[in-house]
């Protein structure tokens, strides 16, 4: 056997693998960044030689890195550079406004101001920005504020001119210019084609400012247990940018893209993946948010009353055509999905593409897959198609969904990840930072308590064991994109990426007082291909 490099003693590993053990392996021995033993301390301390590093964890839990599934850092990384406008730091519309105005105090005239994280339902006003609002804080600066869902932003009267929006101008496919009741634009924006007319939306991204970036983001992800992660819908500019960091060793934790639809034809053929980078496929837009009434549902929402259901972003017929496209090529696409209307169309395509092009065996994937149905789960399990939960929505959003938007019925089911992994299907979890922040083990104790913001428990027939909660950041979550075979265990032959913790995560499965509260449990130690990348 290898000499190992580095041996790991007196922990108390939880492997996450399939066969489990009365007694927990309390170490484990590193080769070539990758796991060659698991063990006892003495057998695997056994197989050190005289250069081999030891290090003592003191007793601490261990398990395999926590993969994030389905979030934006570099694009967050840039963003944090704007003025912060999520509730914690604004908590009115009017603290929002001086917030602007400070910033564009200090910003020279004709340069973008920007905000991020804007939330309409948790502000005190419980409505969204106006021009009037935003013009307020300057009408010498551009001023563009994003709703917290990344589907909507918020236009002064400087920025709409510049994206030549004004009561004549009619509304792209898929968007949605809002209005006043005399016909000019509010300010507000939702959904791509629409946000997309305001040449601002995307934040600048020379390599210098993207590495930046990366480099807060990653830290922060290190800092959680982050040991891989997936950045959803990236465009060719900050593939580029990736794709620098990986050639200059800046990529510290592994990296799965799922590129914009259009980014495939831009950049060509696609470099082989590396141990820290690879493209994971294409990310296509559906339908929008639940928040901003945009994601297509097949019964009315709640509050709207009629027969108002969203809308899908799309055309169905070009969302089958992109799956097709991508699948006929062997690529395999990643779903935005939050309404349920959206799910059946999206998983119509799929089925269109599998049937067409037989030959291919691809993995596709849904995300976020809020109001999913126990009927689109069972189809789901027969197309092969599986699902990224996007579970945080239980706290942040959750009293409003069940109030507001969609119900009591439909709002307690949210993010149903008991249900999925009782039907076998393969899933994960994730947080979509920056529409909520990166902590896997808060994610985690929401998926297993299922706590909302205001305190109540939605939906409690759908709480997940703790075991798989930790499975949708660990072994299941390499089941979704089929990387079961090198991550996600801990076991020999495996990326040896794992977290150390505080305590036992899983201690409550042998404990009768319940679950316990994860968000508490600490991270000690992040370790990437046998590599220390963060240390408390």
């Amino acid at each position: 056997m290898t000499v190992p490099d580095r041996v790991f003693v007196n922990g108390s590993i939880q492997t996450m693998s399939e066969e489990r053990t009365t007694t927990l392996p309390t170490a484990m021995a590193c080769a070539a960044g990758k796991f060659t033993a698991v063990g006892s301390d003495t057998e695997v301390l056994a197989l050190a030689g005289p250069a081999t590093e030891v290090v003592d964890l003191g007793g601490a839990a261990v398990v395999p890195g926590f993969i994030e599934t389905h979030l934006h850092p570099l694009m967050w990384g840039l963003m944090l550079a704007g003025v912060d406008a999520t509730t914690n730091a604004c908590p009115t519309t009017e603290s929002v406004v001086e917030a602007l105005a400070a910033r564009a105090a200090q910003t020279p005239e004709g340069t973008l101001v920007e905000a991020w994280g804007f939330d309409d339902s948790l502000v005190a006003e419980d409505r969204g920005l106006t021009v009037n609002d935003l013009d307020r804080a300057s009408t010498l600066h551009p001023i563009m504020v994003r709703h917290t869902s990344n589907h909507g932003i918020y236009l002064n009267s400087v920025a709409l001119a510049e994206a030549g929006i004004n009561e004549d101008t009619p509304e792209p496919d898929g968007g949605i210019i809002v209005r006043f009741p005399d016909g000019t634009p509010t300010g507000e924006l939702r959904e791509i084609p629409a946000m997309a007319m305001f040449s601002g939306l995307m934040p600048a991204a020379d390599l210098d400012a993207a590495r930046r970036a990366m480099l807060r983001a990653q830290d922060e992800m290190a800092r959680v247990g982050v040991t891989s992660f997936h950045d959803l819908l990236v465009p060719a500019n900050l593939y580029a940018a990736y794709r620098q960091m990986d050639q200059d060793g800046d990529l510290r934790l592994r990296a799965r893209l799922y590129l914009r639809s259009d980014a495939p034809d831009q950049l060509g053929e696609i470099p082989c993946a590396t141990d820290y980078l690879e493209v994971g496929g294409v990310k296509i837009v559906s339908d929008g948010s639940i928040q901003l009434h945009t994601a297509a549902l097949t019964e009315p929402y709640h509050d709207l009353g009629g027969c108002h259901c969203g809308e899908m972003a799309i055309p169905t017929g070009n969302l089958a055509q992109l799956v097709a496209e991508n699948h006929a090529a062997g690529r395999s696409v990643a779903i935005h999905t939050n309404g349920d209307r959206a799910i059946d169309l999206s998983l119509d395509a799929i089925d269109k593409a599998q049937a067409a092009y037989p030959e291919q065996d691809v993995a596709h994937r849904l995300e976020h897959v809020q109001t999913l149905r126990d009927d689109q789960i069972r189809r789901m399990t027969e197309l092969g198609v599986f699902a990224s939960i996007f579970v945080n929505h239980v706290y942040y959003w959750g009293d409003r969904h069940r109030d507001r938007y969609l119900g009591p019925g439909r709002g307690e089911r949210i993010s149903p990840v008991a249900s999925v992994a009782a039907a076998g299907l393969p899933y994960a979890l994730h947080c979509d930072c920056p529409v909520t922040p990166v902590d896997p083990l808060f994610t985690m104790n929401t998926a297993v308590h299922r706590i909302t913001r205001d305190g109540h428990v939605l939906g409690p027939q759908e709480r997940a064991s703790t075991r798989q909660a930790l499975a949708g950041y660990t072994s299941e979550a390499a089941r979704v994109t089929r990387e079961d075979n090198v991550k996600g265990r801990i076991e020999p032959g495996l990326w040896a990426d794992f977290v150390v913790l505080d305590a036992d995560p899983l201690a409550d499965e042998t404990h009768s007082e319940g679950p316990a509260d994860l968000s508490t449990l600490g991270v000690r130690r992040t370790v990437v291909g046998g590599e220390t990348v963060y240390q408390a």
